[in-house]
């Protein structure tokens, strides 16, 4: 094979990686989209009984505000968390000392 037909081909496969690497990724992005939001509404359902109006509202909703939604609801999970080991904590003392 001539080194040119070489070059050519070791060209076109970059190229063709480069191209399959880059669709790849924006495939994920959106498939990751797609399951925040899938999340955000299966939290509206559950909390808010299939709330209409708040699930056409997270449908209105951009990726950067269910990015801050999703944020939000991790940190009042932590919290709640947290207060019931401190609570296990209290009740644990007062147990001692009573």
């Amino acid at each position: 094979m001539k080194t040119c037909t070489k070059i050519g081909i070791g060209a076109l496969t970059i190229a063709g990686a480069y191209a399959t690497i880059n669709c790849s990724e924006k495939i994920l992005g959106k498939f990751e989209r797609e399951v925040t939001r899938y999340k955000t509404k299966k939290v509206v359902k559950d909390k808010f009984n299939g709330n209409e109006k708040l699930l056409d509202i997270v449908d209105d909703l951009s990726d950067s505000e269910l990015d801050s939604l999703n944020q939000i609801i991790k940190n009042v999970k932590t919290s709640r968390e947290k207060v019931k080991e401190m609570g296990k904590k209290i009740k644990d003392t007062a147990g001692i000392v009573l």
